[in-house]
């Protein structure tokens, strides 16, 4: 039984070697022929890494791979700048790499590059975080200059090339490699889809774009110059170098951290702010808004990318914080901040910032659970659940809605009591006195994130 499927296997791959197009069997034995002369040629030199497809030179900070075009042609819509060999995605992509994922990879680290992180919205990294490479293609031996490979697609927007901003070098969670059916491999060696170097914001790759690019928002809206279109199999070269020199960093992880003087009430003019920056090893304790405005600023024209992890110390007003929030919004874009995940015992930024739609129960078209804070007379909190269940009948166009609430004494009974809703959504709607502190809100919030990962914060509360 053994002997058969071995022939079975044997057989297929017989099969799919013989449906490579002529021009892909040639490239092939050509990459390997140049791979074999070059492994000749830089024999006994440590700068140089040469494996098949790929040639990185330490001391030029260079890296070349091989490729062939895919023939794509005019205006049609390209996702992918350079695919894997194994990747059926040619038809959205302008060259197929004739080196593996993991080869290309081993070349940018053996020049000294280390990989940042791909998106991850589940886990709210928006943005790919990582040094930026520059990529340019040329044809083997052409003393031409290469072209910019962000010079191949325009932006059907403006009928513009996209912008030579350079590519994000990037890597997936090696966990979900793990727990892949394919473990060994790298990251995108072991993806289907096989995309080294995306035009959208792909979690599996070696190369991002350096901007929010959800792929929903920009499929088909980036196709192929016609000024620069390729024939099937046209031997190419894809040339990758750092954009910066050695020791120079373009990400800046910062830390900030929001106060607020103990009072009353609190307005956003009554916070301070501490940035500090873990790049350069520096801080600036108590900032006014205009000032760490004015910093965040001054960091992107020296051509950082300041990625900011927010932290808010526990006597800042709800009311606040929410004012804040919105403005770190409006300068969360592809020229200002980038906000990371949020820290442990956080809330994600946004909670603060809900969709007031959420406020109709009868429009919305789910019922999540809402949890209601409220500050007695004498200053103590009390805290209550309220479950919503959707009744329908045959004839109904929309649902009758019941409600029971729980009186909550503890975040323990909270959980609890979240755990035996039926039909259990992991979003909850919180409304909060605006005087309520961050404090006391993540001594509730907290111990419910992993299953309630989903937070809106509403001021004032949710009126029937």
């Amino acid at each position: 039984m053994r002997t058969g499927w071995i022939l079975l296997l044997l057989l297929v791959q017989v099969g799919q070697a013989q449906e490579l197009p002529a021009y892909r069997t040639h490239n092939i034995a050509a990459m390997r022929r140049l791979c074999e002369q070059e492994q000749e040629r830089y024999v006994g030199n440590t700068n140089v890494l040469v494996l098949p497809g790929v040639r990185a030179d330490r001391e030029a900070r260079q890296v070349i791979v091989q490729a062939e075009a895919t023939g794509i042609t005019a205006r049609d819509t390209a996702e992918f700048f350079i695919i894997a060999p194994h990747s059926g995605n040619d038809y959205e992509a302008l060259f197929l790499s004739l080196a593996t994922a993991g080869d290309i990879d081993r070349g940018l680290r053996f020049i000294g590059l280390t990989p940042g992180r791909c998106v991850d919205y589940a886990r709210y990294q928006f943005w790919p975080k990582g040094e930026r490479v520059k990529a340019w293609v040329r044809h083997p031996g052409d003393d031409a200059p290469p072209l910019p490979v962000e010079s191949l697609l325009l932006n059907d927007a403006t009928g513009k090339e996209l912008p030579p901003d350079g590519l994000v070098y990037v890597q997936a969670p090696t966990e979900w490699v793990a727990a892949s059916d394919f473990p060994d491999r790298h990251p995108v060696d072991a993806d289907s889809r096989g995309s080294i170097a995306a035009n959208y914001n792909e979690p599996f790759t070696i190369f991002d774009v350096p901007r929010a690019a959800p792929q929903s928002e920009v499929y088909s809206k980036q196709t192929v110059n016609p000024g620069y279109v390729f024939e099937p199999g046209e031997r190419l070269e894809l040339i990758m170098e750092p954009e910066l020199p050695a020791g120079v960093w373009r990400i800046q992880d910062l830390e900030l951290t929001v106060h607020a003087a103990a009072g009353a009430t609190q307005s956003l003019t009554d916070l301070q702010f501490t940035l500090t920056n873990h790049t350069s090893g520096t801080s600036l304790p108590a900032l006014d808004l205009n000032d760490l405005l004015h910093r965040f600023t001054a960091l992107r024209q020296e051509g950082k990318d300041p990625f900011v992890t927010l932290r808010v110390d526990s006597g800042v007003h709800v009311d606040a914080l929410k004012a804040f929030c919105l403005i770190l919004a409006s300068i969360e874009t592809d020229h200002g901040i980038r906000l990371e995940p949020p820290a442990t015992d956080h809330l994600y930024y946004k909670a603060f910032m809900p969709d007031s739609a959420l406020r109709n129960r009868a429009q919305r078209i789910m019922q999540p659970a809402e949890l209601t804070f409220v500050r007695e007379a004498d200053g103590t909190i009390t805290v209550s659940l309220l479950e919503i269940r959707e009744q329908w009948r045959e004839e109904d166009v929309k649902p009758t809605l019941t409600f029971t609430t729980h009186p909550i004494d503890s975040p323990d009974a909270l959980r609890e009591r979240l755990a035996d809703i039926e039909d259990n959504l992991p979003i909850l709607l919180v409304c909060v006195p605006p005087t309520l502190t961050h404090r006391e809100l993540m001594h509730w919030m907290s111990p419910i994130l992993t299953t309630h990962p989903t937070v809106h914060v509403f001021t004032p509360a949710i009126q029937p």
